[in-house]
């Protein structure tokens, strides 16, 4: 291979052996020159042209990729190139995840082998006491859990007596963090190491995190906001440049601020620093000033405008679905029917299919997720019935059961609050924390105030509904159909609305048939296709069990076309019957002919 001798070069300047190379396009791990008994780096070599290198060296986190310029010379052998470098990436990801996994199970077994820390020479020196959950190695060292989002231990910081820092080799530290405290309430404190975090918690005793680098306090600072929606953080800030520019990545976030320590003098650059030439008094006055600017900054927020190009670069996770394709993350969803036609019924199952992981109709939830159902009109005896038969027929899990929380007017001590009013809604707030979706049954019962056909009556609503997207939190509005068919009041109620779904009497409906109707897609946002096709439902009961069956609005009405026939009308009389043109019914009877 011509460029062998250039490539081993290129290993060699990053401190990666390149000795007895593979060249087969496949990820090998390989020693560095540090140490040469651990296999801490890694290579691709493509054998073939155009010749394509990989390297990785996990010990300096140096990695990068060379192609020499003459082995791509022809358009042909750039896409292959690029081909290429697309399949490195791809098992470089793979081989990531392998070494997290495999650092992750190292991290256990040596905490596993630990003994909770009793004396520390670096904590000593930083005039810090030992706190909980801090582990001691067999050299003295300090040794930190790095958590995940779910708070298992995906790897581990060493710090040792003399002060250096050294991280579980293979260790995924991205998004990983540590805290101190209990759950937050007030606020939360962000910053980079373990002594600046001490430092704060003892001066303010209110939950600090620390993201163990300033790289990573943007992604712990999106993780806390997700998961601490209402409560403000405030970024303690490292004075030097890394700290700066990393705390200022982060003030896109809501309800976010930067606090950074200032000296009398030059005499350091974290929170840390402060305690040790001032005293906790001082720091505790610096972050105690920092959160009273930051509410009162709440108080007075203005609008927030960003450049294209800063849009376009922000993180915004996928937003996925609650219930494909129906109900989005964060989606607001308003579903609406004539009395009496077993919207609740719907209603109920949407929830229990999301709450359990299950489906109802064609609509699908991917995951289990936490639901408030807040009703405001059926007695408690019925709704629990209800609930009773539709868990059974749906086999909704026994530990999603859990995850349904709800709202009902016979088992409060006072009356359900008036959800078009703030202190309605502020009633409500204590019952948000960690809820994916809210659903609300039904508009009339639960919103009082206003006319129901005056689109500023709506006002108030509409902006707590966006308030709640805002914050992550879908929600489903169950709402009355008109006389005319549509829902009833004021249409501005659909204008924010992702998915707007009408529930429909089918023609030939008899009352005996209980809960049949037809369920059309009246505006769907982000869905097309065979998905926005209209459908019919009937709800079936089995002994103790609800269940639902579904078929097409075609194949309903084939049955239909069908019966009237038998029954001897004519094609002017089934048309008349049906409500469709004499045509369309001619189309519907060559289709039953040629089904039967």
């Amino acid at each position: 291979m011509p460029y062998l001798s250039e490539f081993k070069q290129i290993l060699e300047e990053h401190g990666i052996s390149s000795e007895n190379l593979i060249r087969d396009g496949k990820l090998h791990r390989t020693a560095t020159h540090t140490k040469p008994h651990k296999k801490n780096a890694a290579y691709i070599i493509h054998n073939n042209d155009p010749a394509v290198l990989w390297w990785c060296n996990w010990e300096t986190g140096n990695q990068g990729s060379y192609s020499p310029k003459n082995a791509t010379d022809n358009p042909i052998d750039q896409a292959t190139t690029q081909e290429r470098l697309a399949g490195i990436k791809k098992q470089q990801r793979l081989e990531q995840e392998l070494r997290h996994e495999e650092a992750k199970d190292r991290a256990a077994s040596i905490l596993q082998s630990c003994v909770p820390c009793t004396h520390s020479e670096y904590l000593q020196r930083k005039k810090l006491p030992i706190m909980d959950d801090l582990f001691q190695g067999r050299n003295g060292e300090l040794i930190i859990p790095i958590l995940s989002e779910s708070e298992s231990v995906q790897s581990l910081q060493r710090i040792f007596p003399d002060g250096k820092k050294r991280f579980l080799t293979g260790g995924k530290i991205n998004g990983g963090f540590f805290y101190l405290g209990k759950m937050p309430e007030k606020v939360i404190y962000l910053c980079e190491g373990y002594a600046t975090a001490a430092s704060i918690y003892l001066a303010s005793k209110e939950t600090t995190y620390l993201s163990f680098s300033a790289n990573n306090l943007k992604a712990v600072a999106l993780f806390l906001r997700k998961k601490h929606p209402q409560i403000p953080i405030i970024i303690c800030a490292d004075a030097d440049e890394a700290g700066q520019k990393n705390a200022g990545a982060c003030l896109s976030i809501t309800n976010l601020s930067v606090a950074t320590p200032s000296f009398l003098n030059d005499e350091g650059s974290d929170f840390n620093d402060l305690n040790l030439s001032q005293g906790l008094g001082e720091v505790s006055k610096q972050i105690e000033a920092a959160y009273s600017t930051h509410i009162q900054a709440q108080k007075s927020l203005a609008l927030c405008a960003i450049k294209l190009g800063d849009f376009l670069e922000m993180p915004l996770p996928e937003r996925g679905f609650l219930l494909k394709p129906v109900i989005p993350t964060q989606g607001l969803v308003i579903m609406y029917a004539p009395r009496g036609i077993g919207k609740t019924f719907a209603a109920l199952s949407m929830a229990l299919a999301i709450s359990g992981g299950g489906e109802i109709f064609e609509w699908r939830a991917s995951n289990q997720s936490r639901v408030l159902y807040v009703d405001g009109e059926m007695p408690a005896r019925a709704m629990q019935e209800r609930l009773a038969y539709l868990a059974m027929g749906n086999n909704v899990p026994p530990n999603a059961t859990n995850n349904l929380v709800l709202v009902t007017p016979d088992i409060q001590p006072c009356p359900m609050p008036d959800l078009s009013t703030y202190a309605g809604q502020q009633a409500l707030e204590p019952l948000l924390k960690d809820i994916a979706l809210l659903v609300l049954d039904n508009i009339a019962t639960l919103c009082r105030t206003g006319k129901e056909n005056e689109a500023q009556s709506w006002q108030n609503m509409q902006s707590w509904l966006l308030d709640l997207r805002r914050r992550g939190i879908a929600v489903l509005l169950i709402h009355h159909a008109g006389k005319s068919g549509d829902q009833r009041g004021t249409s501005a109620r659909e204008d924010i609305m992702d998915t707007v779904i009408s529930l429909r009497r089918p023609k030939q409906y008899k009352m005996t048939e209980g809960a049949r109707f037809e369920v059309h897609l009246t505006k769907a946002r982000g869905i097309s296709g065979e998905d926005v096709k209209p459908f019919e439902a009937l709800l079936c009961s089995e002994k103790e069990s609800f269940y639902w069956k579904i078929k097409d609005i075609e194949d309903a009405e084939l049955d239909e076309l069908k019966a009237l026939l038998s029954e001897g009308l004519s094609i002017r009389d089934c048309a008349e019957e049906m409500g469709k043109s004499k045509s369309a019914v001619h189309r519907l009877k060559k289709k039953l002919e040629g089904t039967s």
